[in-house]
């Protein structure tokens, strides 16, 4: 109560650098690099390690907050033992970061969370959504090395299938495609389904009908948890009774009453998920506009000069898979519309900067959208 948290704004830039190198798409070693090819130092004087950087960026006190209760049991284990949920509030010290930087940054390291970091992971983004036409497996990455007349090596790299290059010819065959036809072809494709209005009259079409069940759904929903509250207060009332009538002992209706107060504090939760949902029946229909905004934005994205690892992320968000026919041509390519898709655009788009647009379509639930189209 008698101490505060005061900027020290030589570190607090070094801090605020660290947070927009990730959030420009820049990996921890990449960013080591750069701090400590411009001299910048810790705390206690030294140069930086990979090690730190996630700890900064994870470090809520940074847009103003205090965590507590990190590290549980201190005075029995001083390693580990993280508190996965610590307790988060507001301080009384200036942010350094802002909240709109913090949660790019995080909506960043969620999306790298379990993705393994390869040197050349950006540079072939359609692994693992690519499809085997033999067996359906993930198509993974090959390389096959010619020898030219001259005596000189050209190596060629190929999307091909998982199954044959883990567990051999038993499993499958390669079916290979070749990177750089597939990546061209994927790309124009891409381009051409994003600006097309048959693709936009079919999203918006999707995208309503299913708000629409989605709110029907909640309103019959309604009417059964009322139904389900009141039953459980009658159930309380009878073990009050019991419990006073002697029936049920101390232990036992102690018991009874937390299961009952359980049981309702998870219908409440759902009602209270139903209401919201009713509750924008009005407005539950996305405009055209809206959709339209959405779809070019994609197509700026994706033609940018983004980073290529934020490109592939790009294109796993939008699509679920892609397959190719016997003759190793692609085939057809199924989109999906994603609220994650949604929020990657809102921060790296052209267009989608306005936040209130972000959180109006997110607010009418806009869940998944599965769309394919054969080429």
């Amino acid at each position: 109560e008698k101490s505060r948290l005061v900027v020290n704004e030589e570190e607090a830039q070094i801090v605020r650098t660290i947070f927009e190198l990730y959030a420009q798409g820049n990996g921890y070693k990449t960013i080591v690099g750069i701090l400590n090819k411009n001299g910048y130092k810790t705390k206690l004087g030294n140069q930086f390690s990979v090690t730190q950087i996630k700890p900064i960026l994870t470090n809520p006190a940074y847009i103003g907050r205090i965590r507590y209760d990190v590290r549980r049991e201190w005075n029995e284990k001083r390693r580990g033992n993280i508190n996965p949920n610590p307790i988060v509030v507001e301080g009384r010290h200036d942010p350094i970061i802002d909240i709109e930087l913090w949660d790019k940054v995080q909506f960043l390291l969620e999306q790298s969370m379990g993705m393994p970091s390869r040197k050349y992971a950006g540079e072939y983004p359609l692994t693992g959504i690519l499809k085997c036409p033999e067996c359906g497996a993930g198509m993974v990455l090959s390389r096959v090395t010619n020898t030219r007349k001259d005596g000189s090596k050209h190596r060629i790299t190929y999307y091909a299938c998982g199954n044959w290059k883990n567990k051999g010819i038993t499993a499958c065959h390669s079916n290979g495609i070749r990177v750089d036809k597939a990546n061209a072809y994927v790309y124009t494709q891409l381009e051409r389904i994003m600006t097309s209005e048959s693709f936009l009259e079919g999203v918006l079409e999707r995208i309503n009908r299913e708000n629409l069940v989605k709110t029907n759904t909640a309103s019959a929903n309604l009417k059964k948890y009322e139904s389900q509250v009141q039953e459980i207060k009658k159930r309380k009332q009878k073990s009050y009774a019991a419990f006073e009538d002697g029936i049920l002992s101390s232990e036992e209706f102690l018991e009874r009453k937390r299961q009952l107060d359980d049981d309702l504090e998870i219908i409440l939760n759902l009602q209270k998920e139903a209401q919201e949902i009713t509750s924008n029946s009005v407005t539950n229909e996305i405009s055209n506009d809206v959709v339209k905004e959405i779809l070019q934005n994609f197509s700026k994205v994706l033609s940018s000069d983004i980073d290529r690892t934020l490109r592939k992320k790009l294109l796993h968000l939008l699509i679920s898979e892609i397959t190719i026919d016997k003759d190793r041509q692609i085939d057809s390519i199924k989109i999906k519309l994603t609220d994650e898709l949604i929020q990657f655009l809102h921060y790296h788009g052209g267009v989608l900067k306005d936040t209130s647009l972000f959180f109006y379509v997110k607010e009418l639930g806009l869940r998944y959208i599965d769309m394919a189209f054969c080429i």
